[in-house]
């Protein structure tokens, strides 16, 4: 296999040596770039405010990344989170949440385990199991339970990157009975609750990286999780994910009725958009791309009323596989997703990271997994593919913030 070499992000971004960095030629690299087919107002904002933070060291400039599977999974995300932490001001992390409590995959970048009988239904997922109101984190777990907590640790590579010193508490209980509280030594820790985006705001005594968080539940009563942000307050730039395995935009839209009131905990400078997979895992006849652009415009809409200066940039589908009732078949929806991304770009002044191109276009998944970058499912990369994924990402925003 002829190879190309990942050349400038590998050496800006992470010092790795460029020519220990070959890629494979289903690769497209040169493909890799942000386009605007409209005005880049938006984003040209974004960046003077990165360039503010780190001119100055004051402040937080605010990413949101949206998205199902390729976002839950963690790798991508956080791969662009690293990235852009190592060319800026670090922040915070953003959300947390125990989803091993729904038995799905999890981030295994920070830990975080939960005591007491929980039922965590999925936004995605019809169950018999009485549902709760989501939010920006896509799930909520739901105990009476009166032993119930919820511990976290953020490094768990023994290092001391991630500290905070408050931590908010995302949920609400059956009735002001019901409330998290979190014990430091012998003391009791109380909460500053704020009604706007109805959390529970804990100051802690001192800067850590692991806190538990237990609740107060009478019998008869119960307390609903819905996530966990850890704070340090300092400048630089916070990263927030959310993603749910097989989310499409109704299932944010229609099913998060929360969503646009805890955005206003994001109030995100930059929306990385990457929902798509699943609202186009239909045949071409059914797959309606004026709906699709109806949703994305409530979606943009909602953000905007929130964060009126927040940039915008699509990530189109990868080539990919969908499931079907007899085992799988090709989602010829790729180019008809990035066709309408595209318009939407023009119309909102967004920009757009053409991931369909930078696999290849039509029928190019296969390469992929035979690269080992792309799963046997030929929907989901694989850890490697997620992380050049991520890198590729990277290189697009910062090459073009060079080049403005």
């Amino acid at each position: 296999m002829t190879a190309r070499r990942l050349t400038l992000l590998a050496a800006l971004c992470f010092g790795i040596a460029a020519s220990a960095q070959p890629l494979p030629d289903c690769v497209h690299a040169e493909a890799s770039v942000l386009l605007f087919p409209g005005s880049r107002t938006a984003q040209d904002l974004f960046y003077a405010k990165l360039d503010t933070l780190v001119a100055t060291g004051r402040g937080n400039v605010n990413v949101w990344h949206i998205g199902g599977s390729h976002v839950q999974a963690a790798f991508f995300p956080n791969r662009i989170m690293n990235g852009i932490d190592s060319l800026t001001v670090r922040g915070d992390r953003g959300f947390l949440f125990p989803l091993k409590l729904a038995g799905t995959n999890y981030d295994k970048s920070y830990s975080i385990s939960a005591t007491g009988e929980w039922e965590a239904p999925i936004l995605t997922r019809n169950s018999d199991l009485r549902r709760p109101r989501y939010g920006v984190t896509g799930y909520g777990a739901r105990t009476a339970s009166p032993d119930a907590s919820v511990g976290f640790r953020l490094n768990v590579d023994g290092s001391s990157r991630w500290s905070c010193e408050s931590v908010r508490v995302l949920g609400y209980g059956s009735s002001d009975r019901a409330y998290p509280y979190i014990l430091c030594l012998a003391d009791t820790l109380r909460f500053d609750f704020e009604a706007a985006t109805h959390s529970y705001l804990f100051d802690l005594p001192a800067p850590t990286d692991s806190v538990v968080v237990r609740f107060h539940i009478p019998a008869g009563e119960e307390f609903t999780l819905n996530g966990l942000q850890p704070l340090s307050w300092r400048p630089g730039v916070n990263y927030f994910a959310s993603g749910v395995n097989g989310a499409a935009l109704p299932s944010w839209l229609d099913k998060c009725e929360d969503l646009e009131r805890d955005l206003q905990l994001v109030h995100p400078d930059l929306a990385i958009l990457a929902v798509g997979i699943n609202d186009s895992a239909t045949s071409a006849r059914e797959f309606k791309p004026e709906k699709f652009k109806e949703n994305y415009r409530r979606l943009i809409e909602m953000v905007r009323r929130v964060s009126p200066e927040c940039a915008f940039i699509f990530v189109t589908n990868n080539d990919s596989y969908r499931y079907v009732r007899r085992g799988m078949a090709w989602n010829a929806n790729g180019e008809a997703v990035r066709q309408a991304m595209l318009e939407l770009a023009e119309e909102y002044g967004a920009g757009v990271w053409d991931l369909y191109g930078v696999m290849g276009g039509a029928h190019t998944v296969e390469r992929w997994r035979d690269a080992g970058l792309a799963k046997n499912d030929r929907l989901h990369f694989t850890d490697v593919g997620y992380k050049l994924l991520g890198d590729l990402f990277v290189e697009a925003l910062m090459a073009d913030k060079r080049n403005r």
